[in-house]
């Protein structure tokens, strides 16, 4: 998969109108950044601003320094204002007037320029993850041999797939049958998740076609499935921007097996393009509110004989104790960098709390 890249584009001041909430700076703010290698923009629109994701409202474009729109390692961030507004902008010299020496040429392409997110976090999702539903899944091309002695079949092997119909496609993504995913609130069936399980190039047409396998992350087995590969959301610019409106939803499945969520997980949400959800979409994560006895009103309630007067103050009666549920808290912010009809996939940006599958996604904070 080539390398992604990405630009702050001059697009972006004509969009950045959609942003209803004004960028405001953090209270230590520095003056400017000298773009380290492995920064990405996510981490240095952090630095200065309390909300990364509205940069775009404060990015200022320098007509006089070469690639405006580009960051590079070694480039100066700086914060200026203008009209008495707070600005970033890429400069040639520091704040104090100081001028940033270049003893000799630097040639760089947009490829080695700093990426929004940490790329190599997502970039086996890109094409890999995939979510089918069940009419999808039995109409997909299936593996009826290879040319291996064993029933397994994995890098370098060629496979023989039947019912392919798109003559066009060259590129493969196999896959097996993983678990349903499904709504926590509606039980609604979202999708299927496919476990990727290696990747092939058709080198002979037919029925069965005849494909190579260029790269295998477990044995191909009779019966695996085969589509296409999807390369539409290789975007090489990924723009961080809240929901227009969002109605909130849950994390529903977490890719690693891991029980407690951290940054820069891969995480999978209850909403899809169904709902709206666009890439560069950021959330909000809030952990759920814990529901506990309250062994005080419990207590109370024992104890008058007016029972009907503490269901007011509660609203979950279990062996005759009061429960309460404790306010959803702050955890960590995640971006959307895949959507599918009814699920959508993000990385987790931030982790301030231990996260967990259930909690819920509300408009950004």
């Amino acid at each position: 998969m080539k390398k992604l890249t990405i630009g702050i584009l001059s697009s972006l001041l004509s969009v950045s109108a959609l942003f209803a909430n004004a960028a405001e700076l953090r209270q230590n703010h520095p003056e400017f950044h000298v773009v380290q290698p492995g920064d990405t923009l996510w981490d240095i629109s952090e630095t200065f601003l309390q909300s990364p994701w509205l940069w775009p409202e404060i990015w200022h474009v320098n007509d006089q320094v070469d690639n405006p729109h580009l960051i590079f390692p070694g480039d100066i961030i700086s914060l200026v204002y203008i009209d008495g507004k707070p600005r970033l902008t890429k400069s040639d010299r520091y704040p104090d007037g100081t001028v940033k020496l270049q003893p000799k040429a630097r040639i760089l392409t947009a490829d080695q320029a700093i990426s929004t997110l940490p790329l190599d976090a997502i970039a086996p999702f890109l094409t890999s993850a995939q979510v089918v539903s069940e009419q999808e899944l039995d109409a997909s091309p299936y593996v009826v041999g290879s040319d291996s002695d064993r029933l397994l079949a994995a890098q370098a092997n060629k496979v023989y797939v039947r019912g392919i119909l798109d003559e066009t496609a060259q590129k493969y993504t196999f896959f097996r049958k993983g678990d349903l995913y499904v709504d926590p609130e509606t039980e609604e069936v979202l999708g299927i998740e496919a476990i990727h399980i290696a990747e092939g190039q058709k080198i002979q047409p037919g029925d069965p076609a005849v494909m190579l396998l260029k790269k295998s992350v477990q044995e191909l087995r009779r019966g695996d499935r085969a589509l296409p590969t999807n390369e539409e959301q290789l975007r090489p610019v990924y723009f961080p921007h809240s929901p227009t409106t969002f109605a909130g939803g849950q994390i529903i499945s977490v890719y690693g097996g891991v029980e407690q969520i951290g940054q820069y997980d891969v995480v999978v949400i209850n909403r899809g393009e169904r709902e709206q959800m666009e890439i560069g979409h950021v959330l909000s994560i809030y952990r759920r509110g814990e529901t506990i006895v309250d062994e005080v009103a419990t207590q109370r309630r024992k104890d008058d004989d007016d029972v009907s007067t503490w269901d007011k103050f509660s609203e979950a009666v279990t062996n005759s104790k009061q429960h309460v549920t404790l306010p959803d808290e702050l955890a960590g912010r995640l971006m959307i960098f895949r959507t599918f009809e009814k699920v959508s996939l993000g990385l987790v940006l931030k982790a301030e709390k231990t996260i967990h599958v259930l909690d819920k996604v509300k408009m950004p904070h």
